[in-house]
């Protein structure tokens, strides 16, 4: 009657949209051994009307299909083994999530799952057979213990039911710790609660023990795919047989949605995915004997030497792959790409039975991204860059594993050469990074060491600190593109590190000498050329001397935030430039410096 719809918004386009993420499905099923009489359509039967709930009117009916339902899914022999798989594929889950939903807090916070089961009396037994294998997750505290159970109930509730009927503000309690990434609690068991209209953003795992069907199941997958921080997936695993209801619950949306699957597509596609991104990465390093570094390593840090032995080679810049054209990939840059992917993937199917033997190329090459990501987030600050998302969650992967194991590296450790002092930069020091085991990484290293001494000199010096970042982003430019060897990249940058140590004492060949605050104005109005060549040096230093005059008048006066105040010493700046003579045509841009420059230095000044 009126025609077909002109714009359908379904789930595969708010996974697009990057309103909701997708969830995966991972089949598990935990065998049911039917009791006596009892039959698998009568199993059905009854778990269809548990989804109706207790009605006063059908009491006997309901409580009788409890009893089928708590006879075959409760079987203690199930439970128990249901509760060791469960625990065990979570305590997985948790490690691979926590690089997608940590904080620079909590960088191990791993965020959470749910449980729902067929009845209340098998949500209790099930906690138990839990803190049986783990007993330190449980707490009798409401704000406490890592597992809890919540439904509904009443006085009259036997056992092992009552001990988890509570208060509503209790379960409401619980339910806030639930919608907290930092709180202990990780999982919590339900039979009908929390499926419908709640939310809960770090819920990234849902254990399905019960055959849902149709809206409801779908109103259950839905609590994993909220977005947050890193998580790019939810996963269902189901322990009931629901592959057929998910697929009738399907059909009742979009032909995009039944295709694409955004909630409940197949593990299988993850577990295929894997397969593939490790046979790229393998080929990746077909240049480079990893396997051989791995068998010989001995120890952890045997392991993370091999590890960053590989890093050295993907980021060697001789590399025909890394020497490519502007806006190629390197292979440093496919293999953080492609290696990123294998992450991810491998946090929704890593217990797929299919990648057991995969698992030790997986882990390593998690490393080598890990480790990758620690020197370009490095190499970004030492430009003034900002460090993307994906960097700092893999460094604070890094932080956690470190603290840890207890094996904390850092890129003098990497290189193969003891960290220095400037001081110590002489021929001897030349010759030991020339023929460090990671040459490459010794490079980074000194670059690192200089960028932070130039820091600490030069911090309140806008024009030193950019002039000495800029010398340093050249000569790794020229190295990146083969332009210097590693010895003239090494010889070149110890040659800053000595104009870094001699920084200090710039000031004092100035009569009287200029301290750091006026060496920083000299600094800006010595920017230009004909300025040095017309008025010299004793010239500017007193311009230098007099800026900070000005500075110190105005030093309680938080000018930067007050435009009178600030258009008032652009005015002062510029009578003074003009009473030394400074050129007129270079007064805008030397203003426009000092300016900068006072905003640097306001801070400590006022202190």
């Amino acid at each position: 009657m009126f025609g077909d719809y002109i714009d359908v918004y379904d789930l595969t386009r708010a996974v697009e949209d990057g309103a909701t993420v997708p969830v995966h499905f991972e089949s598990r099923l935990v065998k049911v051994a039917f009791a006596g009489d009892v039959t698998e359509e009568q199993i059905d039967a009854s778990a269809d009307e548990l989804t109706v709930g207790l009605d006063d009117t059908d009491r006997d009916r309901i409580e009788k299909s409890v009893a089928v339902v708590n006879a075959v899914y409760g079987a203690p022999a199930r439970l128990h083994k249901l509760a060791a798989d469960l625990v065990e594929h979570w305590e997985s889950r948790r490690e691979q999530m926590a690089k997608f939903v940590g904080s620079d807090d909590n960088p191990t916070a791993p965020g959470k799952a749910l449980i729902v089961c067929a009845t209340r009396e098998i949500c209790a037994n099930l906690y138990d057979e839990i803190v049986a294998l783990r007993p330190d997750w449980h707490s009798g505290e409401i704000s406490s213990g890592r597992i809890k159970v919540v439904y509904s109930g009443t006085a009259a509730d036997q056992p092992p039911i009552d001990r988890h009927v509570r208060r509503d503000s209790a379960n409401a309690a619980i339910k806030k710790r639930l919608k907290d990434i930092d709180d202990e609690l990780e999982i919590v068991i339900v039979k009908d609660m929390l499926l419908t209209g709640f939310d809960a953003p770090p819920l990234h795992t849902l254990y399905l023990d019960r055959p849902l069907k149709g809206a409801l199941l779908m109103q259950a997958l839905a609590r994993v795919n909220r977005t947050f921080r890193g998580k790019r997936d939810g996963l269902l695993v189901a322990y009931a047989p629901v592959a057929d209801n998910l697929a009738e619950a399907l059909a009742e949306y979009t032909a995009t949605d039944q295709e694409t699957k955004p909630l409940g597509r197949p593990i299988e596609e993850s577990v295929d995915a894997v397969k593939n991104l490790l046979t790229v990465l393998v080929n990746m390093l077909h240049g480079f004997d990893w396997r051989s570094r791995l068998r010989s390593a001995t120890g952890p840090r045997g392991y993370i030497e091999a590890v960053l032995a590989t890093v050295n080679y993907l980021r060697d810049p001789k590399l025909p792959e890394n020497r490519v054209p502007e806006g190629d990939e390197t292979l440093a840059a496919r293999f953080r790409k492609f290696s990123s992917q294998l992450s991810r993937a491998w946090a929704i199917c890593g217990t797929h039975p299919d990648l057991g033997g995969l698992a030790a190329d997986a882990k390593f090459f998690e490393e080598v991204r890990v480790y990758m990501a620690k020197f370009d987030a490095e190499d970004r600050q030492a430009r003034g860059l900002a460090v993307p998302e994906d960097v700092r969650r893999a460094l604070r992967q890094l932080m956690a594993a470190s603290v840890e194991s207890g094996e904390v590296l850092d890129i003098y450790d990497a290189a193969g050469i003891p960290r220095p002092s400037l001081t110590e930069l002489n021929a001897e020091f030349l010759a030991r990074a020339e023929h460090a085991k990671n040459p490459n990484l010794a490079i980074e290293a000194l670059r690192k060491l200089i960028n932070e001494e130039a820091r600490k000199v030069a911090r309140h010096n806008l024009v030193r600190q950019r002039a000495f970042s800029q010398r340093l982003q050249e000569l790794m430019n020229k190295y990146t593109n083969s332009q210097l060897t590693s010895a003239e990249v090494i010889a070149a940058l110890v040659e800053v590190a000595q104009e870094v140590q001699a920084e200090g004492d710039r000031g004092r060949r100035f009569d009287p000498p200029l301290d750091w605050h006026e060496l920083a104005f000299y600094d800006a109005v010595a920017q230009n050329e004909s300025a040095v060549t017309e008025q010299g040096d004793d010239v500017l230093a007193q311009i230098a001397r007099e800026l900070v005059a000005v500075m110190r008048r105005d030093v309680r006066t938080d000018w930067r935030v007050r435009a009178d105040v600030k258009a008032k010493l652009r005015s002062q700046i510029k009578r003074l430039l003009t009473r030394y003579k400074y050129p007129p045509d270079r007064q805008a841009g030397a203003i426009k410096l000092v300016l900068e420059q006072m905003e640097a230095i306001a801070p400590t000044m006022a202190a």
